[in-house]
């Protein structure tokens, strides 16, 4: 096994320097397609691949890669005349369908002993998800990377996740999510291994970063909490009161941030992102941020932020940025779908998903409404405390994430709002537990992000509603009322 890591590791590098050479990367990326892919991918020269790189995760290189326009318009089958063999070889893939543009994800370097059965399980999940059309239908499977469905549309923003048609939509994609059954461990472990292998990476981290403190080359305000903080107690303080509570266990998506929900075109929010949703003629483009390259009457739109910075623009020109891809499990463009007023919706990036507490995901979502990954400047992103959903917002949520998990059943009671907002009580510290982790092994990552300043955000507000749920728990017996982030 730890051959095969060295090996994807030592191809993964050699991609990523080739990602800095517009010329190299079209190249392994034609190569990849030609492999892969039917039909026309089969001949097209490296030099008339269409390609533009995209803003990605932390993780992952990703291109947008398409036919010429000449070959778009033709069949839609592959088709091989086999004119260079005697007899032309009879493919098993004649009649699949073709298709015109893909997404091509290349894994970054993976470490640790736990990184091939990551890479792994992600693989099964992303194929059985495909399958079921619940996320990006799967054109192909390399060593290192895949090759995505690709379809125009756009990300939510942040302030649009209140609006109350999205809420509820999402609500619903969240219930058909936690009711899949999918083959894998059924063990809510997921959390607890992966806060533990960051621990192991955090600690090497910190000695770094006090040194770099105390050699005065590394200044952060308010950086004590992370330096002082014992987050190895912190993390079996919290999963032995998990541990003693009976919580609900479901396949979960655990990063269901607005970044991660794409948003077809058609249904109008009441936000300001009214001003650059609209189409735009054929040549138009838009800056960062809603950034958008236009191809005849589709606009691929950068999606705004996340937990996703963009990948270096050294060849922008070259290589065109545009946003993360628009995925979907059926292959009719969203633009092409009838729309009804209501927001149609679809759920993207399923790397951390697992089966997980239930109250980790409906959490993690609740307090995503208070992050805004969209500041232009440092530490780039926006805490928002004000903007924690109301009571009355999170019992919508919850009542229409029953009905959706349950459909046919009795209406949610009051007793049952109660119940999960008390375990959402109890994993809002998990999830600002379980990121700042997340941003302290990434400090040294070359993406541009704020990673200490949002690791001092997490744990100041870990620190806040802890002790709020403890000192409710001893002295009453009952859960916290209040908002977590106020």
């Amino acid at each position: 096994m730890h051959s095969v890591m060295m090996k994807l590791n030592l191809l993964m590098e050699r991609i990523a320097e080739a990602s800095k050479s517009p010329t190299e990367m079209r190249d392994i990326a034609a190569r990849i397609c030609r492999d892969y892919l039917t039909g026309a991918w089969k001949t097209i020269p490296a030099e008339e691949l269409q390609m533009k790189r995209i803003s990605g995760g932390l993780s992952n290189f990703l291109y947008y890669v398409s036919l010429p326009e000449q070959q778009k318009g033709g069949s839609t089958r592959a088709s091989f005349s086999g004119s260079s063999c005697k007899r032309p070889r009879k493919n098993s893939y004649t009649n699949t369908l073709e298709p015109k543009e893909a997404l091509l994800r290349i894994y970054g370097q993976t470490h640790g002993e736990h990184a091939l059965e990551t890479m792994l399980t992600e693989s099964v999940v992303f194929t059985l998800l495909s399958e079921r059309k619940l996320g990006p239908k799967l054109l192909g499977i390399f060593p290192g990377g895949r090759i995505e469905q690709y379809i125009p549309a756009r990300a939510l923003l942040t302030s649009e996740l209140s609006d109350t048609k999205i809420s509820l939509k999402i609500a619903e994609k969240m219930a058909a999510i936690h009711n899949l059954d999918i083959p894998v461990s059924k063990e809510p472990t997921w959390l607890w291994n992966t806060m533990d292998r960051w621990l192991k990476s955090a600690e090497s981290t910190l000695k770094d970063f006090k040194k770099d403190q105390m050699n005065g080359n590394k200044q952060v305000p308010g950086a004590q909490i992370v330096t002082q903080l014992d987050l190895r107690a912190e993390v079996e303080w919290l999963k032995a009161l998990v541990d003693a509570g009976d919580y609900p266990v479901v396949f979960s998506h655990n990063d269901l941030q607005e970044g991660n929900i794409l948003f077809r075109e058609g249904y109008a929010p009441p936000t300001p992102v009214d001003s650059f949703c609209s189409q735009t003629g054929s040549n138009d483009t838009i800056n960062e941020n809603g950034s958008a390259m236009t191809t005849g009457n589709s606009v691929h739109v950068s999606e705004p932020g996340s937990r996703k910075r963009l990948l270096d623009d050294s060849f922008e020109n070259e290589l065109d940025s545009t946003r993360d891809s628009v995925l979907s499990g059926t292959s009719q463009a969203l633009s092409e779908q009838p729309c009804d007023g209501d927001p149609q919706l679809m759920i993207i990036d399923f790397e951390y998903c697992a089966y997980n507490y239930r109250g980790f995901d409906l959490a993690n979502h609740f307090l995503e409404w208070t992050f805004d990954y969209t500041k232009p400047e440092a530490p780039f992103f926006y805490h928002k405390p004000e903007q924690y959903p109301t009571k009355e917002q999170k019992d919508k949520f919850t009542a229409e994430y029953l009905a959706q998990s349950y459909p046919g059943g009795p209406a949610p009671t009051t007793q049952d709002l109660a119940e999960i907002d008390r375990e959402v009580k109890c994993f809002t510290m998990a999830s600002h537990l379980f990121w700042s982790l997340w941003a302290i092994v990434n400090v040294y990552q070359e993406i541009e992000f704020g990673y200490w300043e949002y690791a001092i955000c997490r744990l100041n507000q870990y620190e806040h509603c802890k002790k709020l749920y403890s000192e409710l728990i001893s002295n009453t017996g009952n859960f916290p009322i209040t908002k977590p982030e106020k």
